[in-house]
């Protein structure tokens, strides 16, 4: 059975659009008792934003005069000191530095975003999880790399060149066949080149980026164990805490009991 739409999802995007969209998440997440990721969520899913793009009043003024080139003049294509628009990526390569916009996630990574478990210990263990898969890889490689030392590699270069093709056509002169020579274009082997194929040079890289993955994988499970090192401590202080404030109160209720009985025998 699906479960039922919260009612306060509409009315606090009701209240963002009364709100030209100028309210604050969190203000709103704070109004209907929610959290500022579910805020975030339910705008992105039921796109607030483009409903009030769309809902938003023309202006009547007449447009200022633009200054600069006109609408594709391409004058400045190239030009180190242009600005490229907002959400522009055209100089994403890698995708390392790629800033990430909620507004133009895929609902896949929206689901993602939303869904991920970022509780230190849990991002701690993927991370070593991650790294332990890279160095078996790493050394699925290497033992690769070490069964084809010792193998030749052949280098051949081919060039188009202009050969000459024999062929037999008939004479009208003489109505005998005869040999006529054509040049055509063809692909001829210029140079072969044989040498042993190393794979040592690849070895070594792999070796030195498998220690610096192993360095990290070291690292990651140091921090694992210091962190719920720190929790257990922090689990038994605060359970001695509570203890303790549990031997006061029960102390604080014995007292005037034991008060009222050493009265009682004094005045017997």
């Amino acid at each position: 059975m699906p479960r039922p739409r919260d009612p306060r999802r509409d009315k606090a995007k009701k209240d963002w659009l009364k709100h030209q969209g100028k309210i604050k998440l969190v203000d709103l997440a704070e109004k209907y008792e929610v959290s500022s990721s579910t805020i975030r969520k339910w705008k992105a899913t039921d796109k607030w934003a483009v409903e009030l793009k769309g809902s938003a009043p023309k202006s009547n003024k007449s447009a200022p005069k633009q200054r600069g080139a006109p609408p594709g003049n391409q004058n400045a294509v190239g030009n180190a000191g242009g600005g490229a628009p907002p959400l522009n990526k055209n100089a994403v390569t890698t995708g390392e530095y790629e800033s990430i916009y909620e507004d133009v996630l895929s609902d896949e990574e929206r689901s993602l975003f939303y869904g991920m478990d970022t509780s230190l210990v849990i991002q701690i263990e993927e991370n070593i999880r991650v790294l332990s898969i890279r160095e078996r890889r790493m050394l699925i490689r290497i033992e690769e790399a070490k069964r084809n030392l010792g193998q030749k590699e052949k280098r051949i270069l081919q060039e188009l060149q202009l050969v000459k093709d024999p062929i037999e056509v008939h004479d009208e002169k003489t109505g005998k066949m005869k040999i006529v020579t054509r040049n055509k274009k063809e692909l001829v082997t210029t140079e072969v080149e044989e040498t042993e194929y190393r794979k040592i040079d690849d070895i070594i890289k792999i070796e030195e980026a498998l220690t610096r993955i192993q360095s990290q994988k070291v690292k990651a499970l140091k921090l694992k164990h210091e962190v719920i090192d720190q929790f257990e401590h922090k689990k038994a202080l605060d359970e001695e805490k509570i203890a303790m404030q549990k031997a006061k109160s029960q102390e604080e209720v014995d007292k005037p009991i034991e008060i009222m009985i050493k009265r009682k025998g004094e005045g017997s």
